[in-house]
Order: C-alpha cells, then structure tokens, then sequence
C-alpha cells in the first residue's frame, strides 16, 4: 500500500502537499486487528491519531459495564483519536473492531505544528467534532 496516496484519500490530510504527506508518512504504522479486539481502552493515556485503512470499528463508552452504550462507528478512510492529540487527556471511550481491521496509527505526529501549517487541518477537526457532539446530543433526547 501507498501509505501517501492513501493518505491524500482522507479529509484530514487532503489538502496537504505532497512532500508534507511524505513526511506524515513516515510517521505511520500498520496494525492489524481482529473482529472483537479493544484498539483503544477508556482511560488510557496515549495520544496516537489512527486512520482505518480497510474494515469499521465502533466507540462505545463504559464498555463492558452496565452503563455500556454505543457511541458511533466508523469505516475506511475515516480517522479516530484526533481529541488525544489535541488536549492531551486520557481515552474517553473505547475502540472495538466490528471486523477484521487494518489501521494506520500516528503516533508521533504533531498535530499542532501541522495545524500551522495547515490551517483547514484545523477546520476539519472542528467539522468533525461538532459532528461527533451533535450525534451525542441528538441521543440524549
């Protein structure tokens, strides 16, 4: 796989040049999950950026307790993880692979030198989050 081309495919990264895109990814590592692994836990202090390449993964909260619930999921060419890079806090929810999965992760990417750099960077995650808050606040209700 072309981790550059594919690279380009993804909101977050495609308006970045391509020498930029070169550098991001040699940043990336594959990982390969099976149907049912944790790729992220709740509460863990990690900040990695990961882009699935091929299968879907669900976020749920509380998971594997009584108050377990459903977040959202996610398919190719989406990204997850974002909010580690951008606050520096523990894991608020959980990661399960709904399928076999491939994923890119990037973990020592400095989102913030990029966002610089990169302004729609910003804009995107903006996009995204506010996405991601109103699915959340439409459940609520």
């Amino acid at each position: 796989m072309d981790e550059i081309e594919f690279l380009s495919t993804v909101s977050l990264f495609s308006l970045m040049k391509r020498r930029d895109l070169k550098r991001v990814a040699k940043h990336a590592k594959h990982h390969s999950f099976k149907k049912g692994d944790f790729i992220i836990k709740e509460g863990d202090r990690e900040g990695r950026l990961f882009v699935i390449v091929s299968g879907g993964v669900e976020v749920i909260k509380d998971a594997g307790g009584e108050n377990e619930r459903r977040l959202g999921a996610f398919r190719s060419n989406n990204y997850f993880g974002e909010m580690a890079l951008l606050d520096d806090y523990v894991r608020t929810a959980s990661v399960r692979a709904t399928e076999d999965t491939e994923l890119l992760s990037l973990d020592q990417w400095n989102i913030r030198d990029e966002i610089k750099k990169y302004p729609s960077i910003a804009i995107e995650l903006l996009q995204v989050l506010a996405r991601r808050l109103r699915v959340l606040e439409e459940r609520k209700d």
